[in-house]
């Protein structure tokens, strides 16, 4: 995930594709980090325009049978808990 992110800030999809393929070829059985980086190529293909590219993955990801994770961020301030979903 940390070299599918570096390759997301050099905008380097080539790098990216090659990335998730290995992911997908090691571990099949991760489903939900694979939904994750996934996601991650989606919006690496979507920032230098690449639409088509992008859709197809996301097409790809709503037929598979994995969940996306829900994430919880929370801060404190002044004592007081925040929560978002």
């Amino acid at each position: 995930m940390a070299v599918l992110s570096g390759a997301r800030n050099d905008k380097n999809s080539y790098l990216a594709q090659q990335v998730y393929d290995r992911m997908k070829k090691l571990f099949p059985q991760l489903k939900a980090s694979l939904q994750s980086a996934g996601l991650l190529l989606t919006n690496i293909y979507g920032s230098i325009g690449d639409f088509e590219k992008a859709s197809n993955i996301r097409a790809e990801l709503d037929q598979s049978s994995a969940k996306k994770k829900v994430g919880l961020t929370w801060i404190v301030t002044n004592g007081k808990i925040y929560v978002s979903s």
